[in-house]
Parts: C-alpha cells; structure tokens; sequence
C-alpha cells in the first residue's frame, strides 16, 4: 500500500480495497442457487448451518475482544442463525450440499443478547489500536457490512420460504443508520496507515471465509 492510506478514510479503503473480495464471496453457487429459488426448504437450511459453522468458529476466535467491546452493539450472528434452524421444519435432520454442515456444535455464543451495550461512547482517537484489534475491525466491516446486502436477501427469502422465519437476514432491515455509525466508529479505531494494512488483510481473509463457506462443493461447468 502507498503512504496515501493513512490519509484515507478507513471505511472508503476497506470498501475499495476489498470490493473484488466482496464480489467473489456474493458470486458463490450457493448464494446463486438461493436467491434464484432453486433450493428447497433442506438446501436452504443446509446453507444456514454452513453459515452457523462460521460464525461460531469467528465469534469464538473474537469473543475476548467482543466482550470488550463498548464502542459497538454485537449481535451474535450464530444466535440468530440457530433461531432460524430451530423453528425450521426441516430442523437438524436435513442434508445439504454446502460445506460446514457437520460443524461441531458449540454453545458458547447462542444467547440473542449483544456482547456490547449499544449507546456507547466512541473510540478515542488518540488509542492506538494493536494489530489484533485492527484486524477484528477489519473482520467486523465485512460481517457488519453484509447485513446491508441481507435487506435485499431477506425480502426474496420471504417470497421463498414464507413460513420460516428469517432472524439472520432481516437484521440489516434497520442497518442504514447503524451502519454510517459504525463507518466512523472505524474511521476513529484506524487512525493510521498500519492499522488500515492490519484490517485490509483481516477483511480480505474473512471475505474468503465466506466465499469457501458458501460454495457448492459439486463442481459446475
């Protein structure tokens, strides 16, 4: 990166810097597959459970920093995922085609509660963050950024599967506001051109995360 990034707003060089990354990962089969109707109501499960997968295994390798957390109101995406699954008719028992289906099952973040308090001072400018917490924040754009494109899903879910309940999705349905918010909350936590690096990466990472998580394994021409 040039010595121009630090001058950057971090929430316009995360979005520019990881816009391929952010494309690759809404581009996958199985996001396809979903938002063309082409799952029944076992192959939409079996992409939620891939997803709980994920989010369980992230809020565990965060859930220090989570905690710690007083800027920001977390809601625990693995909650809200295991919400949908456990008044899904299809439940426990269906099949699926995606990756992370058999993931351990691990209770350590189902409580629907955030990890943080909502009204929350904002981060002092003067902290420098260390390279685990940019990168967190750098992880957090991309979960935090993806319930903007869920307002979009979750109204074709509806159309879908209009007896299931949608937790996961719908929670960016209020996510405007929020999410100019916490643009400056990262603006503030990436002051300078080493943190902005640490949280790039981070991003880039967790965006991979989730273009493997959502592939169909079954190769496609």
């Amino acid at each position: 990166m040039d010595g121009a990034v630090g001058l950057t707003p971090a929430h316009l060089l995360l979005r520019e810097a990881t816009r391929d990354a952010h494309e690759a990962a809404e581009a996958t089969a199985g996001m396809r597959l979903l938002l063309a109707g082409e799952l029944d109501e076992s192959g939409y499960a079996g992409l939620l459970r891939a997803q709980l997968g994920l989010f369980r295994e992230w809020e565990a390798e965060r859930g220090g920093w989570l905690e710690a957390l007083t800027e920001w109101r977390y809601v625990s995406r693995a909650s809200l995922i295991k919400a949908d699954l456990c008044t899904s008719r299809c439940g426990s028992r269906c099949g699926s085609r995606f990756s992370g289906d058999t993931a351990r099952d691990n209770g350590t973040y189902l409580a629907a509660t955030p990890f943080a308090a909502e009204a929350a001072p904002t981060i002092a400018a003067e902290a420098a963050p260390t390279g685990h917490s940019a990168a967190a924040w750098g992880e957090l754009y991309v979960i935090e950024g993806s319930a903007l494109g869920g307002r979009v899903i979750v109204r074709r879910l509806r159309e879908l599967y209009p007896q299931l309940p949608h937790h996961f999705y719908a929670i960016g349905e209020n996510a405007p506001a929020s999410w100019r918010r916490f643009q400056s909350l990262l603006d503030h936590a990436l002051p300078d051109e080493a943190s902005q690096e640490a949280a790039v990466h981070a991003a880039r990472r967790m965006f991979a995360r989730f273009q493997q998580t959502l592939k169909d394994p079954a190769p496609h021409d």
